[in-house]
């Protein structure tokens, strides 16, 4: 049978009115993240069910320098830095649980997609997405963290667990998150771009050291010179893997110094600036593998994200979403 013309009608008003956007009551549609020119759009002008919600732009990659949370507070620190990342400083930062057991970090690029590793999960697996969270101890943050359910696992058709080469995969989850100070959207670069700036910034759980038991608590947060494939790749054949090792073109490299991301930091964001948006950041690392942790001339490896932003574009739009959503 089909669909009555109506119908048709404000499908496709809401399909073309609300890109880019979430559907918020007009009052929530007021933080730093978010545009408030569609305030006189309410109900179905907007794209939006409810009368009084408007199409609420956001914007992607906003990061949150000042610090909320006091420096008495602060504990267990990313290997060789001495400041963790501030109370939703990254907002996009995920964590991923199997069960009640952290495994991995990563990223939200939209309100119902978390970009991770694919060696990080199994498409059969049984996972939980946590946001907003900082410190796994504390449960007296200025905000609440927020939980979901992953719906469907989307592994990189080329993905080879033995060597990580196209190490990416997108958790679908059961509902979008509510985006709130402390769980926003980063933004993803254009395909086949390169990092503009010569530094850029990972976070993560990760252990301290190769030789700990325990991931941190608290997140933490390094920033890492980007280092050029060609460099990497004489780095790592020098430091342990030979002559004759040779780094795909799905990896990027950074860091080499004596701070490091390590085991647990699998699946997180390696973030850039983007060039004369102040605070706002793009996304064009997946920490992969690397070396012994800390390892200096040794950097680590991390999936080149902008290899694969037509791959992800497409698994979006199958899922029936808007993948303008992480886009600058």
């Amino acid at each position: 049978m089909s669909l009555p013309k109506i119908f048709l009608i404000v499908l496709f008003i809401e399909n073309s009115l609300c890109k880019n956007c979430v559907c918020v009551p007009f009052w929530k549609c007021s933080d730093e993240n978010s545009s408030t020119e569609d305030y006189d759009l309410v109900g179905f002008r907007s794209g939006c069910k409810s009368y009084f919600d408007v199409c609420c732009k956001i914007k992607c990659g906003m990061r949150r320098t000042e610090s909320v949370i006091s420096e008495g507070t602060i504990r267990n620190r990313i290997l060789g830095l001495e400041n963790p990342a501030n109370f939703a400083e990254f907002p996009w930062m995920l964590g991923v649980l199997n069960g009640k057991t952290y495994r991995c970090g990563a990223s939200l690029i939209h309100p119902k997609v978390a970009l991770t590793a694919a060696h990080c999960v199994q498409r059969d697996g049984f996972y939980k997405i946590r946001a907003g969270e900082w410190d796994w101890n504390s449960r007296k943050e200025p905000l609440k963290h927020q939980d979901r359910l992953a719906k469907k696992i989307i592994i990189h058709p080329r993905y080879d667990p033995y060597s990580l080469i196209n190490d990416i995969a997108l958790i679908i989850l059961d509902r979008d998150f509510q985006l709130t100070e402390n769980v926003g959207i980063v933004c993803l670069p254009p395909h086949n771009s390169q990092p503009l700036q010569e530094e850029c910034v990972v976070s993560g759980w990760g252990k301290t050291s190769h030789k700990s038991d325990k991931h941190q608590t608290v997140l933490n947060k390094a920033v890492f010179p980007i280092v050029p494939n060609s460099r990497c790749e004489t780095a790592l054949r020098r430091a342990h893997l030979g002559p004759l090792f040779r780094l795909h073109s799905s990896f990027m490299c950074a860091g080499g110094k004596e701070k490091d991301t390590c085991k647990g930091d699998g699946g997180s964001p390696l973030v850039c600036g983007i060039q004369g948006e102040e605070e706002r950041y793009e996304q064009f690392g997946i920490v992969a593998w690397g070396l012994v942790c800390g390892t200096t001339d040794s950097p680590g490896v991390y999936v080149s994200v902008a290899q694969f932003v037509d791959w992800i574009d497409q698994q979006v739009v199958n899922e029936n979403l808007d993948n303008q959503i992480y886009k600058y």
